[in-house]
């Protein structure tokens, strides 16, 4: 005996919205859930912690800069990678172009970068940021120490040492062969890669992945696509719902 056709429709009805609600129910969970953690992207601090997950970061084609500039400063190294500058694996603060030379002078380390001079304690710490207001050259050239372990910057011919109770740079003259200038050493292959894994990791904020699931964007255009059919989805399910519910009680 075979069911009426009006019978046969509603099920196959009800069993279409099934799956159709199932397919639509696990994109409207990804929604709500990015959506309360965007709503406390301050609470969470989503925008200061990055995306260190390596097949996500390829994902985004997020890549390290393959070379570096190095300098040895006594037991410690100084490394410019990309825009980011290193002492030894600990990140500084800032964001570097250039790197000009680095040397170690009474427990200190005189950093030349971006024609300025970082004082660095050994742990990290920076001190100090002697610029143009110092006396500082607008271009540095190279650093280094005469014998006596003062600290010189060399501009073109010039020569410029520190006053070491101001920290003022005034032009001096001193003979060169009494001069340790520092030199840049190529990067040691396990050093240049966890630094450039950590240059990667400090790249993607969190919120912004967040943002791009919660879009659509992260898989491109047909992410975004799929969101929309979510949403008219959404919106055709709560419509035949309520029809299926009033068929029922009619």
């Amino acid at each position: 005996m075979s069911l009426p056709k009006d019978i046969v429709r509603h099920r196959l009805f009800w069993t279409w919205h099934r799956r159709v609600g199932i397919v639509v129910a696990l994109l409207v969970l990804v929604l709500s859930l990015t959506g309360l953690a965007l709503n406390h992207t301050d609470r969470l601090g989503l925008d200061d912690r990055y995306v260190s997950w390596g097949w996500l970061l390829d994902w985004y084609g997020i890549e390290s800069p393959a070379e570096a500039v190095s300098f040895p400063a006594g037991d410690a190294r100084v490394t410019l990678l990309g825009d980011r500058l290193y002492l030894d694996r600990r990140i500084l603060p800032g964001h570097f172009n250039t790197l000009s030379g680095a040397t170690a002078a009474d427990g200190f380390l005189a950093v030349a970068a971006d024609n300025g001079v970082l004082i660095i304690t050994g742990d990290g710490q920076i001190v100090d940021r002697l610029g143009a207001e110092s006396g500082v050259p607008g271009t540095i050239d190279a650093v280094g120490a005469d014998e006596s372990g003062r600290i010189l910057l060399r501009s073109g011919q010039a020569l410029y040492g520190a006053d070491v109770d101001t920290l003022a740079w005034v032009e001096v003259t001193a003979g060169e062969g009494t001069i340790r200038w520092a030199e840049s050493e190529p990067v040691d292959a396990l050093l240049l890669s966890d630094l450039r894994r950590d240059f990667r990791a400090r790249i993607m904020p969190v919120e912004r992945v967040l943002l791009d699931a919660h879009s659509g964007r992260i898989a491109g255009t047909a992410g975004t696509l799929l969101m929309d059919a979510a949403a008219v989805l959404l919106l055709v399910l709560a419509l035949t719902g309520s029809w299926l519910w009033l068929m029922r009680r009619g």
